[in-house]
C-alpha cells in the first residue's frame, strides 16, 4: 500500500463518500489542485492537512504519518518472536529458518 500522505486524503476522500470537486470546493482549492496533491505532484501545507482533517474526519497525525500504532505492534511482535529464536540453539534455528522457507514458497 501506498504510504504517502496524497495516498492517505484519497483514502480518507473515499471513505466518506466525498467526490474530488466537492472537497476541492469545500477547501476553497481547484478539483486539478486537489488531484495534485493526492498524486503526489504537489506538497500540502500544514495548514491544508489541518483542513482536511476536519473535512474528513481524520486525525492529523494519520494524514502524516498513517498507522503508526500498527508499525508499533508488528514491531513489537517481530523483537518477541526474535527474543524466541534467540533461544533456540543453532540447529533449532536452522530448522526454523527452513520451515519458514517452506511456508514462504508455497
Amino acid at each position: 500500500m501506498d504510504k504517502s500522505i496524497g495516498n492517505r486524503l484519497k483514502v480518507a476522500r473515499n471513505n466518506i463518500g466525498m467526490h474530488q470537486e466537492d472537497a476541492a470546493n469545500s477547501m476553497k482549492i481547484s478539483r486539478p489542485t486537489l488531484s495534485a496533491i493526492e498524486s503526489g505532484k504537489r506538497a500540502v501545507t500544514a495548514e491544508e492537512i489541518k483542513e482536511f482533517a476536519g473535512l474528513y474526519n481524520v486525525k492529523t497525525d494519520w494524514l502524516l504519518f498513517g498507522d503508526v500504532q500498527e508499525d508499533d505492534k508488528h514491531l513489537q511482535r517481530l523483537g518477541a518472536y526474535y527474543r524466541l529464536f534467540m533461544k533456540l540453539k543453532g540447529q533449532e534455528q536452522d530448522e526454523v529458518i527452513k520451515y519458514m522457507e517452506q511456508i514462504l514458497n508455497k
